[in-house]
């Protein structure tokens, strides 16, 4: 654990090598549909077929934001990528989006032809997806200093927003089982809200930080006194569903709530970012699997096991039976973000120890190999490549090029690496 300095030190290098040899070239020339606008998302695990032409909107406005996000660090020459032609294919699919994808009444489909026409089967919407073509848009207005595009994106957001509150949001691929409060869409929303107002606060517009210190408050709720956080709560007997943790939403959630806080300047923040940061390592610990190492889908609240409790038979509860035990790659990368900002933003000591366990498991796991183009997104808990579908069947770049463009950021941000002493 001593060598943890070292590792994060040499972490920002070791993810612009990710991205610029191994995950743009594959997206950049896979992905990219020229002939219908969007972007190609339909892979299999190992990125060697593609699978469907089919859009998922879910995918195509996380496109828009990585793309976007992108050229923001390679003006700054974090990248080595043109930044100009990354805002083009940006800009582009925003446009299929917004011509194909948003309906008047502020919804977005949930998935479309390869063309933009409508798919005519599977669910309608998803409020994922919706969040998610206005992060893409909000990030876009924020890198070509475009207003209009967080113009497009204010009725998806306000109709969301209400839609999360009121507990009616539809959340496909998994339906959220009646009578339960989750955690997913409040993360997503909270995260959804920290790009919108930083978009509006650069390119101005209406400034919406009571609505993102709303969504912090009801992300912070799910946390119980434990540090670890609740995926699903609900009234009544303890079940599958309010036993059962998602370390790596949760964990997810805490880089996104220590941006928040930083973006709302709260007196009170102090206490409440404390909070955050003791919950880092309490939730990495919670997931870490000590048979084969890597961070499990879904634990016990008690620890890292399958999830004990009277279940049902939703397609969610037998999701959380059937796949338990397997290791995602975005999983991996939102962890390794999260305690390499805990570590270096803020001198966390476990979150420095914990990131160079994770990094080192990440790195050796997830990029290549295996026959694979790319990264593999899904593996057994012995770490073997698992064909299958993880949510959407697509092989979506979204997680992990921002987790490593979040660290190559960190090792840009005027910051050495705190020494032993300076970790508390």
């Amino acid at each position: 654990m001593s060598e943890s300095p070292a590792v994060l030190a040499a972490a920002p290098d070791r993810a612009r090598h990710q991205l610029e040899h191994t995950i743009f070239p594959f997206w950049l020339s896979r992905g990219v549909d020229h002939a219908f606008g969007g972007f190609h998302t339909c892979f299999d695990n190992r990125g060697r077929t593609r699978t469907s032409t089919d859009k998922f909107t879910w995918s195509q406005g996380r496109f828009v934001w990585l793309l976007a996000r992108a050229a923001d660090l390679a003006r700054r020459g974090l990248l080595a990528l043109d930044p100009d032609d990354l805002l083009s294919l940006a800009e582009r699919g925003a446009r299929f989006l917004l011509e194909h994808a948003v309906t008047p009444d502020g919804t977005c489909a949930f998935r479309l032809r390869r063309d933009g026409s409508a798919a005519g089967e599977g669910p309608a919407r998803s409020v994922y997806a919706d969040c998610f073509v206005v992060m893409g848009f909000a990030e876009l207005a924020r890198a070509t200093g475009q207003r209009r595009w967080l113009d497009h994106a204010a009725a998806i957001l306000a109709r969301a927003r209400a839609d999360i509150s009121a507990g009616t949001a539809p959340t496909p691929p998994y339906e959220v089982p009646a009578g339960h409060r989750p955690f997913g869409p409040e993360m997503i929303l909270l995260n959804t809200l920290l790009v919108e107002v930083g978009a509006a606060r650069t390119v101005g517009g209406a400034d919406r930080g009571d609505w993102l210190a709303e969504a912090l408050d009801r992300v912070l709720a799910h946390r119980l006194p434990d540090g670890t956080f609740a995926e699903m709560r609900a009234d009544g007997a303890e079940s599958l569903l309010t036993r059962h943790r998602v370390p790596g939403h949760a964990i997810e959630g805490m880089w996104v709530a220590l941006d928040a806080l930083e973006l709302l300047g709260h007196h009170e923040g102090e206490e409440r970012r404390a909070l955050v940061l003791d919950s880092v390592p309490v939730l990495c610990a919670l997931g870490w699997d000590h048979r084969d190492g890597g961070l499990l889908r879904y634990t016990d609240a008690t620890g890292p096991q399958c999830p004990d409790g009277k279940s049902g038979d939703s397609p969610y509860e037998q999701l959380v039976l059937r796949t338990w035990d397997t290791k995602l790659w975005w999983v991996h990368t939102e962890a390794a973000a999260t305690t390499a900002i805990a570590a270096l933003r803020y001198g966390s000591r476990p979150a420095a120890e914990w990131f160079a366990t994770i990094w080192d498991y990440t790195l050796r796991t997830f990029p290549g190999g295996d026959d694979g183009e790319e990264w593999i997104q899904i593996r057994d808990r012995a770490g073997r490549p698992l064909d299958e579908v993880v949510a959407l069947p697509v092989k979506d770049p979204f997680h992990v090029a921002r987790n490593l463009m979040q660290l190559v950021e960190l090792g840009a941000d005027g910051g050495a690496v705190p020494t032993d002493g300076a970790l508390q």
